[in-house]
């Protein structure tokens, strides 16, 4: 196992075996067409059980009758009700798989207890991962953005209604929490375009204590896909400035801890190398009788857990170097993105989920008078990125109508104000002339 040699009979639905090399797999392309599907329908904004009932009806095979029909040799299930007949668990299990990027997955189960032969699920960082040991059926970026999109839950506010795209994807700049999507009631007569809308999940909660956080769903939509036309028109206009700009503003912050990580690391294998001669001494210690077997018990287990912890950071080390490494292709894998989109017309769910990480949305600011809320979107691969662009200078007869414009907007809420303040005290006035209109004793 430790030389990523496959150890189970069982083969991953999608991929054969070779029948030169039993330990490589190949693709198998009419099962791979189907988890290819699968990937992009969670990419297209659908639910695990909408997939399944999506397979159901197109009549698709489930992976045990597949391996049934096509590889007997590999068929290990113990029956089934339906050959067409797909579970959300089936769904899910394919979605889980690693080894659709190309990769060898091995001790994927645990023997905690030798005697009663009782396993548990190997836990992500206890995983044998040998990479690029067969060819991929979906790239890493697919294979991650489908992981994070199957976590999130979307439920719709009324049964007969499909949940929105943007759940999932907003977030309170104020206290973290996800944002909630409220419409409008199917009873409701008259609907306005601000019933559909976005609220702090932490706003009147028990144990949270956060404002609204008001955002109408059509601004949120209006504001994406204004900030993907931006940034890939920019990307089209100057790759080169744009790659330069994103790599740039990624090292500034990385130069200084990939020089502590590496110096660390250097620390840390050097310990590692002592530990192991340290240890070898010890034995040598011990068979010549100059060690007790106390001593060298108890400085065997001190040696062992410092050298476990060490090693554990060590590959910490290794592998946060290693994603700095790749931030560097961040920018590239961005500019593939936008080259695989030849229109923005329409915010779709696929642009949706391929272009945007997270969407920070702030509380409404009113205390100009006019209602503004800042809004910062996250795109996948490169953050908070917003083009530069040139510094507009007014004219004099421009700016003069801008201050117009601004004193008019001034007048008129003064205005409103005045209006507001009479309406109040006639209703005040109509009240107390109530009040004294009623008998008395």
């Amino acid at each position: 196992m430790e030389k990523g040699l496959r150890c189970s009979g069982s083969v991953p639905y999608g991929y054969r075996r070779d029948p030169e090399d039993k330990q490589h797999l190949i693709v198998d392309e009419e099962a791979a067409a189907v988890v290819r599907r699968i990937f992009q329908m969670v990419i297209e904004g659908k639910g695990v059980q909408a997939i399944a009932r999506t397979l159901t009806e197109d009549k698709i095979l489930i992976p045990a009758a597949y391996a049934q029909q096509h590889y007997p040799e590999n068929h290990h299930s113990h029956g089934y009700y339906d050959p067409c007949l797909w579970s959300s668990t089936a769904v899910s299990y394919i979605l889980e798989k690693q080894e659709y990027m190309g990769h060898t997955v091995l001790g994927k189960t645990i023997c905690e207890n030798y005697k009663t032969k009782k396993r548990r699920k190997a836990k992500p960082e206890e995983l044998m991962i040998f990479r690029d040991t067969h060819e991929a059926i979906v790239d890493e970026e697919t294979w991650q953005l489908a992981h994070r999109l199957k976590r999130t839950i979307r439920k719709p506010s009324y049964p007969d209604r499909p949940s929105n795209p943007l759940t999932g994807l907003l977030y309170c700049a104020d206290c973290g929490c996800k944002m909630t999507h409220r419409q409008p009631s199917p009873t409701k007569k008259k609907v306005y375009d601000a019933d559909d809308a976005y609220l702090c999940g932490g706003y009147r909660h028990l144990t949270r204590d956060c404002t609204m956080h008001f955002i109408k769903t059509s601004t949120v939509e209006t504001l994406i896909l204004t900030a993907i036309r931006e940034v890939s028109a920019y990307v089209r206009e100057d790759e080169k400035e744009f790659i330069r700009i994103v790599r740039d503003a990624a090292s500034a912050g990385q130069e200084q801890t990939a020089r502590e990580q590496k110096k660390r690391l250097r620390q840390v294998e050097k310990r590692i190398g002592e530990l192991d001669e340290l240890i070898r001494k010890l034995y040598e210690g011990n068979a010549t009788g100059k060690i007790p077997d106390k001593h060298f018990n108890r400085l065997l287990a001190e040696y062992d857990t410092e050298q476990s912890v060490l090693e554990q950071e060590a590959a910490e080390l290794k592998e946060g170097i290693t994603a700095q490494a790749e931030d560097g292709m961040r920018a590239q894998r961005f500019v593939s993105l936008v080259r695989r989109y030849t229109s923005f017309d329409e915010l779709t769910a696929p642009m949706l989920n391929e272009f945007i990480e997270k969407v920070i949305v702030h509380e409404a600011d009113k205390s100009t008078g006019d209602r503004r809320q800042k809004v910062d979107i996250y795109f996948n691969f490169i953050g908070c990125f917003v083009p530069p662009k040139p510094e507009v200078i007014l004219t004099a007869e421009e700016e003069a109508k801008a201050q117009k414009a601004l004193a008019a907007r001034n007048r008129e809420r003064e205005q409103n104000k005045l209006r507001m303040r009479r309406v109040r005290e006639a209703q005040r006035a109509a009240k107390e002339a109530g009040k004294a209109s009623l008998p008395t004793g």
